[in-house]
Order: C-alpha cells, then sequence, then structure tokens
C-alpha cells in the first residue's frame, strides 16, 4: 500500500486531471486518498505546494530520460552536436512514449498538462517554466546551431511551434482515431514518434518567407 504522500500526490493529480485545478478542493484531495488535511498540510503545506509536487513527479524522471537519451545523441556525434533530427527525438520521444503508457499513468499526466496550458495560471506556469528551463537550456543551443541561418524571431516562432504541436498531439490523442474515422491511431507511440519528427523537422526547415 501506498505511503500516505503518495496517496495524494495521486488523488490530487486524478482529480485535478479530471476536474482542473481550481475546481478541485483539498478536502476532495483528501477524501480520496483516504487521508486528512493535517497530512496534507504536513507533506506539501498549501494547496499550490502540492499542484507543484504533482508536476515534479512526473516532470523530473521525464526530462531526466530526454537528457539521457540526447546525451547520447551527443556522445555518438563527431562533432559532439546531435543531429536535428536526433534533437526533436529526444524531446519528444520520451514524452510520446509516457503519454501511451497507461500503467504509469501517462496518459491521466498529458490531459492535466492540456489542463495546464489551456487555463494557464500564474503560479502553475511559473512551475512548470522552472521545471523545464534546465531542458531548455541543453536543447535549445543545439536547435539554434542547426537553424543559424533564421532571425531569432523566426527560431523562436518556430520552437514555440513545436512545442505546441507536442503538447495537443499528447493531450487530445483520442482525437486522431476521430477525424481520421478509426484509420490512424495513437496505440504505437513509436509510428506517433516517427510521423510527429517528420513533421517537427519541416517546419523547422521551412523555407523563410523574408516578406513576413
Amino acid at each position: 500500500m501506498k505511503d500516505t504522500k503518495n496517496r495524494i500526490i495521486d488523488s490530487a493529480e486524478n482529480l485535478f486531471s479530471q476536474n482542473g485545478f481550481s475546481s478541485t478542493s483539498v478536502r476532495d484531495i483528501t477524501s480520496l486518498a483516504n487521508a486528512n488535511i493535517a497530512a496534507l498540510n504536513y507533506h506539501f503545506g498549501s494547496k499550490e505546494r502540492l499542484i507543484s509536487a504533482v508536476f515534479s513527479r512526473r516532470i523530473g524522471p521525464l526530462n531526466t530520460e530526454r537528457l539521457r537519451i540526447l546525451e547520447q545523441y551527443s556522445n555518438d556525434a563527431k562533432d559532439g552536436v546531435p543531429s536535428l533530427q536526433q534533437a526533436v527525438t529526444a524531446l519528444v520521444g520520451p514524452a510520446l512514449r509516457l503519454s501511451q503508457n497507461d500503467e504509469s499513468g501517462g496518459q491521466q499526466f498529458m490531459c492535466l498538462m492540456g489542463r495546464a496550458f489551456s487555463n494557464p495560471n500564474k503560479g502553475i506556469e511559473k512551475d512548470l517554466l522552472r521545471l523545464f528551463e534546465p531542458l531548455a537550456k541543453r536543447f535549445i543551443p543545439i536547435f539554434r546551431h542547426h537553424l543559424s541561418d533564421l532571425p531569432d524571431h523566426d527560431f523562436f516562432w518556430r520552437i514555440h511551434f513545436m512545442i505546441g504541436l507536442m503538447s495537443y498531439t499528447m493531450a487530445a490523442s483520442h482525437r486522431l482515431s476521430f477525424i481520421s474515422n478509426g484509420t490512424c491511431s495513437m496505440r504505437d507511440p513509436e509510428e506517433t514518434i516517427k510521423h510527429l519528427v517528420n513533421f517537427v523537422l519541416s517546419g523547422l526547415l521551412a523555407p523563410r518567407d523574408k516578406k513576413a
């Protein structure tokens, strides 16, 4: 049986993904976790810190895996710089694998991330930026290396769209089957990664509209 702290995190993630952050009360969380409010306050101090713990539990290991893959590509590269395709794969691959891993609660967490992006909260957004900062410091220079001909303005638009595309793909995987009438699905994460990486690469390497 899980300890009280992890039961609270599990329950919070479950309820936040279903109902959102503001609509979920501390009492709702402790009731589902079979705990009391004193226990939540002891382990987390506040609902805001609990939200941060929910994200940290998933994003920390996810980012570690991304950096591990990127480091492996770096070690194999002659000049120590992974290819653009490898960098994109290292970024999106672990997240897509997690999103399709129901045993690890991946789909539930991706729904939670979808809520965080679609209903921004300054406190939550600040926490997410803090968690992703080490990732940005490692990946952005590699993308910039391969897209050195782009002005900063164009470069960061493309990075922004890449992140948005990845987030939508993970959070709304069920819509693929609907719009394709069952022809396509995301049951095979490796197939999904292949299609997403190819699409992202096309966008990153698209000719620049010099009139824009």
